[in-house]
């Protein structure tokens, strides 16, 4: 899974946002706000990734252990794919 193209992950002050850059925005034209370990999942997703990396990655990155990691990555992933964010692997 990846993220859609044209999706672009922008840092205003202390907040992190991601936002439809595309020229055409019809299926999500809003914004998400994310926090810090949501940002981190959506870099992961810029490029093509499993669920299972992300979680190696979160468990590297903030040294939590597997349950929370995989947790946080699950609900990432499905706001995501509720927003209509992700592609599926080809």
């Amino acid at each position: 899974m990846k993220l859609r193209d044209g999706m672009i992950m922008q840092e205003i002050d202390d907040q992190v946002v991601l936002v439809d850059g595309s020229e055409s925005a019809e299926r999500f034209n809003g914004v998400i706000r994310l926090n810090r370990t949501a940002a981190y999942v959506v870099r992961l997703l810029e490029q093509e990734t499993s669920l299972e990396a992300i979680v190696r990655g979160l468990m590297d990155k903030y040294d939590v252990d597997a349950k929370n990691a995989q947790s946080n990555a699950e609900k990432v992933i499905e706001s995501l794919k509720n927003a209509g964010l992700l592609e599926e692997e080809s």
